[in-house]
């Protein structure tokens, strides 16, 4: 059981029994706003509970090159730098509230990805938290959402 102190400065203490395991929440990330706000979130929620996140990037290198096979090794460079700038900013606020953050990047199709390391990790991971594009309509429809397909898969 987890127990949640309150100090003399009003500030919420978590505090984890020997015995407790941590738990992770995992947040994938983009760099979009929404993903920001994600992020954002699961950090005030893990510096409540004392959870460690996992902020995850999927790199999906086919949808940038197509059939430019030849310039495959030059864009999948630039989208690792961009990657690690992301996740970095991730550290960085989370390093603020004391929040540890594993920095992890997977290959592929983001939906597929995030769904297959929730449920290779299903014994540690508490909760996804991460941000909609917010596609309506006949997009969505034709397109989905990844939010909403992780959503269908895990939840």
């Amino acid at each position: 059981m987890r127990k949640i102190e309150v100090n003399e400065q009003d500030r919420i203490i978590p505090s984890i029994s020997k015995e407790e395991k941590m738990s992770k929440i995992l947040v994938p990330v983009d760099g979009s706003p929404s993903s920001k706000v994600a992020a954002d979130t699961a950090i005030e929620m893990a510096a409540l509970t004392g959870d460690e996140i996992v902020a995850l990037r999927v790199i999906d290198v086919e949808n940038y090159t197509g059939q430019w096979e030849f310039m495959r090794d030059q864009v999948e460079e630039e989208l690792k730098r961009d990657a690690d700038e992301i996740l970095g900013d991730v550290v960085e606020r989370a390093a603020g509230k004391g929040v540890t953050v594993e920095k992890l990047i997977r290959y592929g199709d983001a939906s597929f990805e995030i769904i297959a390391y929730a449920k290779e990790n299903r014994e540690d991971v508490r909760a996804i938290i991460m941000g909609s594009a917010g596609r309506r309509g006949i997009a969505r429809a034709f397109i989905g959402s990844t939010a909403s397909r992780v959503a269908r898969q895990v939840g």
